[in-house]
């Protein structure tokens, strides 16, 4: 494959941290505005400073090579420091740390001598410092204690270590702060959803107000007003991602309050149309639905959108209880399933969030959804959809309780279907939980109450999506 030769190249040497910010959306951006990128990163998930120097020493085919040319992503496994330096004349090459001591300078002690390694290997190219994002707030990371678990201190250590690391290391050309451009989105409605584990980013306008930064330093174009943004990204939301990292580049080292995008811009604070939301973190849903990647308890309520593309005021927020996220097998048909006169696509049904317990020990659960700032006047109409491809029919009981004014009676879904053959037989009325004139309590709240029943099988319930209608 042939890359004129302008061509702007840069290698990340990094972890799952460096995918987040470079391997989806950056390249996309800069074409958009005109530049060609080669886009590469050295991945060991987890590595910090002294493992890779470690492997540039022993020279250990330890990584992943994962590669950016003309849009199309190749990997490769079992690759050496030295092959990647050495695979093309690098204009830019980026080190960080570790996330959870990203804020501890005291293990920056390598940095110097990896720093020599790759100059001499590589010196015509820029060395970078990747300054990566404090965790949110209600993460359980196992590093977050180290910061008193809270994100702001967190967020500090990671500003004064970065700003050290350029003061100490003059081959460090340029710091590129994506930690700085995450804390500015969080000051907006989006609030502290930027992650979708408590730690990486949201793969969504996470990852892409990370690209966005990494645009704006390398080209030193302003990216406000580029013209890209995946389809999955609400126009008000690419907005602020756009802002975010447009002020952390004019201000890497503090939080700038983005005061023109506290609240989304609501046309009419009567739902007037349905609210589709997709649970899970992989397969991401294209409008009109809302998507809701983590199981991880949220400190911030995400603000929701109906069916017409409309911001509503109605959020929606993961409670406790939820223990872990299903991705879906990679097996399942492409087919869409209607019912209840909802077209669910195969990116809403194939992923959901799980409560997960060990057989044979008792029910598990409830993990629990608030609705809010619903209408205490009115009534509403819930749908939740629970499909477990690839499991038995029997294997996996999900029950479902909804507290709003009053409780809920409880509704069992059997949510295994076993293969193709079933899928298409299948009859997908059996697969949802319909619960209708549900009055929101007195603060206009609804908690959607999910459990795992134990069959002697497995205990594990879980939900895909969840479908909210005025009810008439």
């Amino acid at each position: 494959m042939t890359v004129k030769q302008n061509a702007i190249r840069i290698l990340a040497i990094g972890n799952s941290f460096s995918q987040d910010a470079v391997e989806q959306y950056l390249y996309e951006l800069a074409e958009a505005a005109g530049y060609e990128l080669i886009i590469g990163n050295m991945y060991i998930g987890g590595c910090d400073l002294d493992k890779h120097w470690a492997n540039f020493q022993s020279d250990a085919a330890a990584y992943e090579y994962r590669k950016i040319v003309k849009g199309e992503k190749v990997g490769k496994t079992d690759y050496k420091l030295s092959q990647g330096l050495a695979d093309e004349n690098w204009d830019y090459i980026s080190l960080q740390q570790a996330s959870g001591k990203s804020g501890k300078y005291e293990t920056y002690t390598v940095l110097a001598d990896l720093i020599a390694g790759i100059k001499e290997r590589c010196p015509k190219a820029k060395l970078l410092w990747h300054q990566t994002w404090a965790y949110a707030s209600s993460s359980t990371h196992e590093s977050f204690p180290d910061y008193d678990s809270n994100q702001m201190t967190m967020y500090s250590s990671i500003v004064t270590a970065a700003r050290q690391a350029m003061t100490n290391h003059t081959d460090l050309s340029l710091l590129i702060p994506s930690g700085t451009a995450i804390q500015n989105g969080r000051t907006s409605f989006l609030g502290d959803a930027f992650n979708r584990d408590g730690y990486h980013l949201e793969v969504t306008y996470g990852r892409y107000t990370a690209a966005c930064t990494w645009f704006e330093m390398i080209t030193g174009q302003n990216v406000v007003g580029n013209p890209y943004a995946p389809e999955t990204i609400d126009p008000q939301v690419v907005k602020i991602a756009q802002n975010a990292a447009h002020y952390a580049v004019q201000k890497p080292d503090e939080v700038t309050d983005l005061v023109d995008f506290k609240q989304p811009e609501i046309s009419d604070t009567d739902l007037k149309a349905p609210i589709y939301i997709d649970f899970g973190p992989t397969s991401l849903s294209a409008t009109p639905w809302n998507n809701i990647t983590s199981h991880q308890e949220s400190s911030t309520t995400s603000w929701i959108k109906d069916v017409e593309n409309n911001y509503t005021n109605i959020g929606v927020r993961v409670l406790d209880g939820f223990t872990a996220t299903h991705a879906g097998v990679g097996s399942e048909p492409a087919s869409p399933v209607t019912v209840d006169g909802v077209e669910f696509p195969l990116t809403a049904w194939k992923d959901g969030l799980l409560v997960k317990g060990e057989k044979n020990q008792g029910d598990v659960g409830p993990g629990r959804i608030e609705i809010s700032q619903l209408d205490v006047a009115r009534k509403y109409n819930f749908t939740i959809l629970a499909i477990r491809f690839n499991g038995s029919k029997d294997a996996r009981i999900s029950s479902y309780k909804l507290v709003g004014k009053t409780e809920s009676a409880v509704k069992e879904v059997k949510t295994g279907i076993k293969d193709a053959a079933s899928f298409a037989a299948a009859n997908f009325e059996e697969y949802i939980a319909k619960f209708e004139n549900v009055e929101p309590d007195s603060e206009g709240k609804v908690i959607v109450e999910v459990k795992g029943l134990d069959t002697g099988s497995a205990a594990e319930g879980h939900i895909n999506a969840l479908c909210i209608s005025l009810a008439k």
